[in-house]
């Protein structure tokens, strides 16, 4: 076997490296040819088509754009019927991880974690009352949490989140319907409602289990503003 002095090894790389460059070079330039002229047969265009795709490899889809919540902009409110008359109530502290593009909705995905010690109300006693163990309990459940990853469009800008929500120790399947009324390169704004079963979460116990005084269905509004993360 002939050994070749280093240097001698190294000039023979370059050129194996070199002539495979242009090699491959070659094989763009034909290939676009040969698909670019008259219609061939169906086997040599199965052969030219993957030359093709071998010779220019395809490009990854852009990551899903990531959003920062601007909490001046954005709000969660309840209302429920207690004594027949509408009890409203809003969450003033609520964070975020949110992965959204409408033109990809199969990555797209979003994490709310909603500070429930935030919780406020139109009249200060209920407000109160719902910290308490028998409503939200928020001294051992501090936090609730909406996680999603199916998204499906259903009409011009309006959308559907399959989820789960989080409230106390209850996990369960919860639906989102929004519609985004700002979708830009650096600026998006969300509007939503979701419509729960209080008692489905343990919330309302004892006495207030009932549902003949402050009724089960309790409808959440949500507005969502947030900037494109750089």
């Amino acid at each position: 076997m002939i050994t070749y002095p280093s240097h001698l090894a190294f000039q023979r790389c370059s050129l194996r490296c070199s002539q495979a460059s242009h090699i491959t070079h070659m094989l763009r330039l034909l290939a676009a040819r040969r698909l670019a002229e008259k219609p061939i047969g169906l086997g040599m265009g199965i052969i030219w088509g993957l030359i093709f795709l071998m010779a220019f490899p395809i490009a990854a889809s852009a990551a899903v754009p990531a959003w920062q919540i601007v909490p001046s902009e954005s709000h969660i409110t309840f209302t429920a019927t207690q004594n027949g008359a509408p009890t409203t109530g809003e969450f003033k502290s609520f964070s975020g991880t949110i992965n959204f593009d409408p033109t990809q909705l199969a990555s797209s995905n979003v994490k709310i974690v909603v500070d429930m010690t935030s919780v406020s109300a139109s009249y200060g006693d209920v407000a109160t009352t719902l910290m308490t163990p028998d409503w939200f309990d928020v001294k051992l459940f501090p936090q609730a949490i909406f996680t999603a990853n199916k998204f499906t469009k259903t009409g011009d800008n309006t959308y559907q989140a399959d989820g789960t929500l989080t409230i106390r120790d209850k996990t369960l399947p919860t639906v989102l319907t929004f519609t985004m009324q700002q979708y830009s390169a650096t600026k998006a704004l969300a509007k939503g409602t979701a419509l729960l079963k209080r008692t489905q979460f343990g919330v309302g116990r004892g006495d207030w289990a009932k549902t003949d005084t402050v009724k089960d269905d309790v409808k959440v509004d949500f507005t969502l503003s947030a900037n494109k993360k750089a």
